[in-house]
């Protein structure tokens, strides 16, 4: 199909090489129009291929970095590299599934919750995901993801337009991390009033911290 595409696209050219040299008036201009198609056309083939191979890449290096476990061991895992791999690629509700498995497997895994908290977020299964992110904030050592956690759950009572409890949860995720910047562009969002609030919720710091 795609080289058969390609095919006709290339008639098209060889077509328009052939006639605009002795073109003029008003059929110059319509082959330049077809130019201009096949130009827009091609950016678009451009950019959508070097997004494809953008996550490609990303599927490499999930490859090459994942460790060597055990058969059995891997099998146990696999759930929780499955949903990392569908989360890294915005595949969301694969994601779900497969860490909604691990953490049946492992419920004190706190990235694997963590990661399926993250993912119902972006689906917009806000009960869950705040679920999911009271249980990180309670049972996580690291700091930055109880603050990821409180983060979140902030954002969810922002939602809920619940904005005491938002502020509130953002001024305990600043507390537990001064450096994570989210709750404080949040915080300072909210604290603007101007009806419109963008809300970062951690996403990215996720997985800037998984691939570190």
């Amino acid at each position: 199909m795609i080289r058969q595409w390609f095919a006709t696209m290339n008639e098209v050219l060889d077509d328009l090489i052939i006639r605009y040299p002795q073109a003029a008036g008003e059929e110059k201009n319509e082959l330049q129009q077809q130019w201009d198609m096949l130009k827009s056309l091609s950016d678009d083939i451009i950019e959508s291929w070097l997004q494809f191979e953008d996550k490609m890449g990303v599927f490499r290096d999930l490859r090459q970095q994942q460790p060597q476990p055990s058969p059995e061991l891997e099998k146990q895992l696999g759930p929780f590299v499955k949903g990392q791999g569908y989360f890294k690629l915005h595949m969301f509700e694969h994601a779900s599934d497969q860490l909604e498995q691990a953490v049946a497997l492992y419920p004190d895994l706190v990235c694997a919750r963590l990661y399926l908290a993250m993912s119902k977020m972006h689906l917009k299964h806000w009960n869950e995901a705040q679920r999911h992110f009271q249980l990180v904030a309670a049972i996580a050592e690291e700091s930055r993801l109880r603050a990821i956690a409180y983060n979140a759950l902030g954002c969810i009572q922002a939602i809920n337009a619940h904005l005491e409890q938002a502020q509130q949860y953002f001024r305990i995720a600043l507390e537990t991390d001064p450096a994570f910047s989210d709750p404080r562009t949040n915080l300072e969002s909210m604290l603007k009033g101007n009806g419109h609030i963008q809300l970062q919720f951690g996403s990215a710091e996720l997985q800037t911290l998984v691939q570190a």
